[in-house]
């Protein structure tokens, strides 16, 4: 027969040398582990050695069995990524619509443009808002997703700046433009982002949540927009700059912890001393790295008594 399978879930099948995967097994056991790992995480698992996979696989084996009962609302949302997930959806609407809609009132009753040029600046507005669907998914594979939100906030920036600098038709343009791109890579990044690693049922829990805050929040920039240009286009660009920054910083943040949990998954030393998911914390590590200890001191005993069982059946 065929040597066992590396990776996640790859099955052994009869005799022959065994693939150094976490699951070298097949049958629940193997389907326990690899249906709560979302792709990021497998990743991280086949980054181990033979004696790390073993933790490895105690740890999800453990969290799994934990997590048998419906998690609350409360629950989903406690990791950090779930958290900025929402706050850049919401803020993609808020200023996407705190903009949009005050471009066309300043450009018709503070500039003089009329309503034919208007609506030019508004239909481009809308085709970069959805045009880039075609091929956003590609750059979602290719950046992933927190570049992809990154990228998003950066052409927010662009519109800002480019709004900043002069009142000329090619302004309002370049400005909305670069603004309907940054709401497609933000809104599509943080919705992507936010079911990563969770069940149907529960990401039908989570999107409802959302919309609640996109909506709000969409409905908010579109009231706001119509006071805030009543004072002056540039009081309304002001007014988008904090929370542009404030969810740039999150992202940023975001991408300094998962830069961190690589650096876990790529030293073994580190890893040994502490293996986290980086997704959630159940107020159980006590309990967690005591069993993945165990674990630890565990499989070396494991793969002697297996060494010493080969030598004499081969005696």
């Amino acid at each position: 027969g065929g040597g066992g399978g590396g990776g996640v879930g790859g099955g052994g099948g009869g005799g022959g040398g065994g693939g150094g995967g976490v699951v070298a097994e097949s049958g629940p056991r193997a389907a326990s582990v690899s249906s709560i790992l979302n792709d990021d995480q497998i990743r991280e698992v086949e980054a181990y050695g033979d004696d790390d996979a073993s933790l490895y696989h105690h740890r999800y084996h453990h969290h799994h069995h934990h997590h048998d009962r419906r998690r609350t609302i409360c629950e989903l949302f406690r990791p950090y990524r779930m958290r900025v997930a929402v706050v850049s959806a919401s803020s993609a609407m808020f200023v996407m619509l705190i903009i949009m809609g005050a471009t066309s009132l300043a450009m018709n009753r503070q500039y003089g443009y009329g309503l034919t040029t208007v609506s030019l600046v508004i239909q481009l507005h809308v085709c970069a808002m959805f045009i880039p669907c075609f091929f956003t998914g590609e750059i979602l594979a290719f950046l992933g997703k927190v570049n992809t939100m990154v990228l998003g906030c950066l052409f927010f920036v662009i519109s800002v700046l480019s709004g900043f600098t002069g009142a000329k038709i090619s302004n309002f343009l370049f400005s909305l433009i670069a603004l309907g791109m940054g709401w497609n890579f933000l809104f599509i990044g943080s919705t992507r982002l936010l079911v990563e690693g969770l069940t149907h049922d529960e990401q039908s829990r989570v999107e409802g949540v959302n919309e609640v805050f996109v909506q709000g929040f969409g409905a908010a920039g579109a009231l706001a927009s119509g006071f805030l240009v009543a004072q002056s286009w540039h009081t309304v660009l002001f007014c988008a700059i904090p929370i542009i920054v404030v969810n740039l910083g999150m992202l940023i943040a975001l991408k300094i912890q998962r830069c961190g949990q690589t650096l876990m998954v790529d030293i073994p030393e580190l890893a040994g001393a502490r293996i986290t998911d980086g997704e959630e914390d159940d107020g159980d590590d006590d309990h967690e790295d005591a069993d993945a200890a165990d674990a630890a001191a565990a499989a070396p005993t494991a793969r002697e008594s297996k060494t010493s069982s080969h030598s004499d059946s081969h005696s």
